[in-house]
C-alpha cells in the first residue's frame, strides 16, 4: 500500500492539496490520510494527474525491431509519465489486421512491456476486398479502433482510396476509423514541382496543407460514422474537423512537433524534425496551438517512431532521412513547461489533452484517464521545481535524437506509477521488470 502526500489535483477548473491511498487501486482521496503501513511519497505540492496516455505509438515489434522495440519504447514512456501507449498496427510483422496477427504481437510483446498497452487495429489495401469478417473479429478481441492510410510508403500496409474508404464506413457504422490524411495525388504532383534533397523546407509544400485537407474533406463526406484523424499537422484541415463536429462524431490529434515548430525549422533540424505529415507554417502552428488552449483540440499524442540517428537520419540527402521522431519521453515536460507553466491552460485542460479524453475516446475510462476511487492506481507526478535539459544521449528510445534536444523545460517528471507501482522515479531511474505492462482491451 502507499500514500502519496501533499498532491495538487485539479477540482473543477481549480486545484486542490490532497492526499492519495492506493494499492493496485485508489482506495481513498482526502485533505489528510493517515496510514502507518504505507510507503510514502511527498509528492510536495507538485501536480499529480491521472497516468498519461499516448495513443499513438510505433513500438515496431515484431519485425522491425532495428527501429524500436516494446522494451525501449516503453522504457522511454515510463520515463516521460506515460503508464498507457496505444500502438500503432502499420509498423510490426504480421501488421495487426487480423486476430492471429494481433495474437503473435501480443505473444511477442508482452514479456518486454513496462507500462500498460492497447493496439490500434488496421485495414490496408494488401486485404480488399473481403475483409469484413476480420474486421469485426478484430474489433470483438478489443482493438481500439481501426487505422487507415490514404498514402502510405509501406508495402506491408497499403493506402485505400476514397471509394474503399467510403464504403468500409458504410458498411461499419458502429466501428472507430482513424485516419493518416494526406492526399496522395496532390503529393505526386507536389514532386515534379519541388526537390526537398538539399531543400528541407520543400518538404512542407511537397506535402502541403492542401494535401492534408482534401483528404480530411473527403473523409468528413461520411456523415454518421465514428472517425479520429490522427497527427493533424495544418489550420485549414483542423477548421475542417472542427466545423464537422456538429454533424458527426469526429476527433482530432495533433503532436508536440506541430506545436513548436515550423518548416523554417526544417533548415536547422533537418531530420531531428523530419516527419509525415510535416511540420507547416506559422499560421499553423498558432492555430493549432490556439486549439489546444480553447479546448477545440481533442488530445496530444506524439506519433512516437524512432530509428537509428546516423544510418538513418543524419542524411546529406534530406528526402532519404527515415520519417519519424521519437518524441514519447518528452511530451509531458514539454506541455507542462509549455502551456500550464506559462499560465495557458489549467491542470483540468491539461489532463483532458494527456489523458481523460483519449481514455474515453478508445474505450479505457474510466480506470485509464482518470483518478477515481476503485480506478487503476495510475499517476504521473510533475517535478515543478527541476529543470530539464534535453540530452539526447539520455532518451532511452533507440533513437537518440529529438528536434527539442538542447532545450530546457521548466519541470520533469518525478515518478510514473502504473497499476500502483512506481515504473519509474527521478531519483532511481526505470523501476519496473519486462512484462509488468498489462494488455488492455477496449472495453
Amino acid at each position: 500500500m502507499k500514500l502519496i502526500k501533499n498532491a495538487l489535483i485539479a477540482d473543477g477548473d481549480q486545484t486542490k492539496i490532497v492526499d492519495i491511498l492506493f494499492d493496485n487501486k485508489i482506495i481513498k482521496i482526502a485533505p489528510s490520510i493517515s496510514n502507518h503501513n504505507a510507503q510514502i511519497i511527498d509528492a510536495k505540492g507538485n501536480p499529480v494527474i491521472p497516468g498519461c496516455l499516448d495513443a499513438h505509438v510505433h513500438f515496431n515489434q515484431p519485425g522491425f525491431e532495428y527501429h524500436e522495440d516494446f522494451y525501449t519504447g516503453t522504457k522511454s514512456a515510463a520515463a516521460g509519465g506515460i503508464s498507457t501507449i496505444i500502438d500503432m498496427p502499420s509498423t510490426s510483422l504480421p501488421p495487426v489486421t487480423n486476430v492471429e496477427n494481433m495474437e503473435h504481437k501480443l505473444q511477442a510483446v508482452q514479456q518486454n512491456a513496462l507500462v500498460d498497452f492497447a493496439f490500434w487495429g488496421g485495414i490496408r489495401a494488401n486485404d480488399l476486398p473481403d475483409i469484413d469478417n476480420q474486421i469485426q473479429k478484430l474489433w470483438d478481441a478489443g482493438v481500439v479502433g481501426f487505422k487507415i492510410y490514404t498514402i502510405s510508403g509501406m508495402d506491408t500496409f497499403g493506402a485505400l482510396e476514397y471509394e474503399e474508404i467510403s464504403k468500409l464506413l458504410s458498411q461499419h457504422q458502429d466501428l472507430l476509423f482513424a485516419f493518416h490524411a494526406e492526399d496522395a495525388q496532390i503529393i505526386k504532383k507536389n514532386k515534379t514541382k519541388y526537390e526537398c534533397s538539399h531543400n528541407p523546407q520543400n518538404y512542407s509544400k511537397i506535402r502541403s496543407i492542401e494535401a492534408e485537407a482534401t483528404a480530411v474533406r473527403n473523409i468528413l463526406k461520411n456523415r454518421n460514422n465514428h472517425i479520429h484523424f490522427v497527427h493533424i499537422s495544418s489550420k485549414k484541415a483542423a477548421e475542417l474537423i472542427i466545423n464537422s463536429k456538429l454533424q458527426s462524431d469526429v476527433t482530432f490529434e495533433t503532436c508536440p512537433h506541430y506545436l513548436q515548430f515550423t518548416a523554417e525549422d526544417l533548415d536547422k533540424l533537418r531530420g531531428r524534425l523530419k516527419t509525415a505529415p510535416p511540420v507547416k507554417f506559422s499560421a499553423d502552428r498558432e492555430y493549432l496551438r490556439n486549439c489546444l488552449i480553447d479546448g477545440k483540440l481533442d488530445f496530444v499524442t506524439t506519433d512516437h517512431a524512432g530509428s537509428d540517428w546516423e544510418t538513418e537520419k543524419n542524411l546529406p540527402d534530406f528526402s532519404q532521412a527515415y520519417n519519424g521522431i521519437p518524441g514519447i519521453q518528452l511530451m509531458i515536460p514539454y506541455l507542462f513547461s509549455e502551456f500550464y507553466l506559462n499560465d495557458k491552460i489549467s491542470l483540468a485542460r491539461m489532463i483532458e489533452i494527456t489523458s481523460a479524453k483519449a481514455a474515453k475516446r478508445f474505450g479505457l475510462y474510466p480506470n485509464k484517464g482518470s483518478m477515481q476511487v476503485g480506478t487503476d492506481a495510475d499517476f504521473t507526478v510533475i517535478n515543478l521545481s527541476k529543470e530539464l535539459i534535453v540530452d539526447e544521449k539520455e532518451l532511452y528510445s533507440k533513437g537518440k535524437y529529438s528536434p527539442f534536444f538542447e532545450q530546457k523545460f521548466n519541470c520533469s517528471i518525478a515518478q510514473t506509477i502504473v497499476r500502483g507501482e512506481i515504473v519509474f522515479d527521478e531519483n532511481k531511474g526505470i523501476l519496473a521488470k519486462p512484462g509488468y505492462g498489462k494488455f488492455l482491451k477496449r472495453s
